[in-house]
C-alpha cells in the first residue's frame, strides 16, 4: 500500500473526531479511534511542515534569483 494523501488521512481523521465527539463507542473502540486519530494527526503535521519547508525553500531560491 502506497503513501496515503493529506487529504485522504484529514477526511479520516474528521471522521474520527466526528465518531469519538458522539461518544456511542465503547471504551476499547474508543481508545482505537483516539490512537488512529493521534497517529493522522502527527502524519498530517509532518507533511504540513514538509510542504511549508519546499515553500521555504523556493521562496528563497526565486528571491534570489530576482536580485
Amino acid at each position: 500500500m502506497g503513501e496515503k494523501k493529506f487529504s485522504e488521512m484529514l477526511s479520516r481523521l474528521e471522521e474520527i473526531v466526528t465518531t469519538l465527539e458522539k461518544g456511542d463507542c465503547e471504551l476499547e473502540a474508543s481508545m482505537e479511534l483516539f490512537d488512529e486519530g493521534t497517529s493522522l494527526a502527527k502524519l498530517c503535521n509532518e507533511k504540513l511542515n514538509n510542504a511549508q519547508f519546499k515553500i521555504s525553500n523556493i521562496n528563497e531560491l526565486t528571491s534570489g534569483e530576482a536580485e
